[in-house]
């Protein structure tokens, strides 16, 4: 009603100025103007909310577009004789942190004889994360192994996670789980046993061919590789996803792991208050001392491939092998599609034209970038900016 009190006003005051005598007969007159502004008022308002819901539509839909653009990321991971895949696994908090990824679920390809401990580990390190949602799950092909920082870590457990006995069940679970139109990525920082026996598996290789469209491995160089080749099991498990996977597979290669990262936080945190820094000295590294990041470098590639991986990396197309009977890897480059790549460092090419790892290890942008996300969770307890 406001715009037709305002309205009658002003013909109040019109018709007083013109000493017009309005007789009660002639009530019609306002009468006919009061139908004609509340009709207005009555117009104006189912427009605007028209308007809102509009709105409303649009943000929603601005929402759903921005869900899709988050990658949905299964991190499947040995954690235990070696710490780089600590680092990966910060490395992936930290772009969950900031809405580039989606961490969906953590997978072991180890097992410590089935006590648990890896499990409560990687719980500790998701909850001190804030990630409280994320399943974990123990290896779909038994592989004994152990972690030095495996207490550090579990003594941050303050839930439980749901938890798988075989990782191709929370596999299938996640992918059937994800909305149409939507696909995951793969970080393998170990044995690849956990994605051979997910393409092992009828309804797994279709999931797989409908709901991933990548796998990114990290680990692999032109000769032998733990990754690859250290039992009988995980070569099989690495001919086999190599010769079977039908989607992308990429491959992180041990040069990478000159990209030296962590020595800064440690460095900064003198009383060693980060799990990441706790993880560092009980595995032996010295404050200050850099450590070898081919695991988290995997999971940067994950990230950020539907934006050329920040022109930092770049993936080569290649023919691989791996010979099964020592699980040696041979690579050569190819101008076929043949949906499997190596990557290199985009940004340390020598001057012949190929990539050099010494120049990775030299690289301060490498490790400042990489720095810059193991140490943003560090940076916000302690209020740095």
């Amino acid at each position: 009603m406001k715009y037709f009190k305002k309205a009658t006003a002003i013909l109040c005051s019109a018709f007083m100025l013109c000493s017009i005598n309005v007789k009660a007969a002639d009530t019609s007159i306002i009468d006919s103007f009061e139908n004609i502004f509340e009709a207005e008022e009555r117009s104006i308002e189912k427009k605007e909310q028209s308007d809102a819901d509009e709105a409303e539509k649009r943000a929603q839909g601005e929402a759903e577009l921005q869900a899709l653009s988050v990658v949905p990321l299964i991190l499947d991971v040995d954690m235990s004789s070696d710490v780089d895949d600590v680092t990966a696994f910060r490395i992936a908090e930290e772009l969950d942190y900031l809405g580039v990824i989606d961490i969906k679920g953590v997978a072991f390809s180890i097992t410590p004889n089935r006590n648990g401990n890896n499990i409560r580990g990687a719980e500790g390190i998701l909850d001190y994360a804030g990630l409280t949602d994320v399943p974990v799950a123990d290896c779909a092909v038994d592989a004994v192994d152990f972690g030095d920082y495996w207490g550090v870590l579990w003594k941050y457990k303050t839930t439980n996670h749901v938890v798988y006995n075989n990782a191709v069940n929370m596999y299938k679970d996640i992918l059937k789980a994800l909305p149409e139109g939507q696909k995951a990525r793969i970080v393998t920082t170990g044995f690849l046993t956990n994605v051979a026996a997910m393409l092992q598996d009828p309804e797994g290789y279709q999931l797989i061919t409908e709901k991933v469209d990548g796998v990114f491995v990290a680990g692999g160089s032109d000769g032998l590789s733990w990754n690859l080749s250290y039992r009988e099991d995980a070569r099989a498990a690495s001919t086999y996803v190599n010769t079977h996977c039908p989607c992308d597979v990429y491959y992180i290669q041990d040069a990478l792991g000159a990209n030296q990262v962590g020595g800064h936080l440690t460095k900064i945190d003198t009383t060693d208050s980060d799990i990441l820094s706790q993880a560092y000295a009980a595995f032996g590294l010295a404050d200050g001392q850099n450590y070898g990041n081919c695991d988290g470098t995997a999971v940067y590639c994950a990230a950020y491939k539907d934006v050329n991986y920040n022109d930092l990396f770049t993936p080569i197309p290649m023919n691989i092998y791996i010979n099964p009977d020592n699980g040696s890897l041979t690579g050569t480059e190819t101008t076929e599609p043949t949906n499997r790549y190596r990557f290199i460092a985009t940004q340390c090419i020598n001057e012949a034209g190929v990539f050099s790892k010494y120049m990775l290890y030299d690289s301060q942008l490498y490790t400042n970038v990489m720095d810059a996300l193991i140490e943003g969770d560090y940076n916000r307890k302690h209020g740095i900016s």
